[in-house]
């Protein structure tokens, strides 16, 4: 399966809050990769693969893209549960420098702030 840059791009920021939870001790060199990697693409340059490289090399890691990169794939036709149900948003908000992303899945939940440029997190444009 072949996947757009963009999304591998948007996996590299999506994934780094869950670095700890799947790598423990390895993350913070995983993570510090990745920023440096989006830091390049923001800057132009194509780092599609390596962003893929280094997400496959660890299994939790390859298993989290996989996961979430086929999610990009699943048609977005659907048919609603019956009832009236509503529909349950999480807040997207990303790091103004474009490596981080982060969803508030809890409306309580604290922003946190972008790991490698020390700033708040804002919400995306929707």
């Amino acid at each position: 399966m072949t996947f757009e840059p963009d999304d591998i791009l948007e996996t590299g920021r999506s994934i780094r809050p869950f670095l700890p939870e799947l790598l423990g001790n390895d993350a913070v060199q995983v993570d510090k990769q990745l920023a440096e990697l989006l830091a390049q693409a923001k800057a132009g340059q194509e780092v599609d693969k390596q962003i893929l490289e280094i997400l496959k090399s660890q299994p939790d890691t390859r298993n989290w893209i996989a996961e979430f990169l086929s999610e990009k794939q699943v048609s977005k036709g659907f048919e609603p549960l019956p009832g009236k149900g509503q529909a349950i948003s999480a807040q997207k908000y990303i790091c103004p420098q474009g490596d981080y992303v982060w969803y508030r899945r809890i409306v309580g939940a604290t922003i946190p702030i972008c790991p490698t440029h020390n700033v708040v997190l804002i919400p995306a444009a929707q």
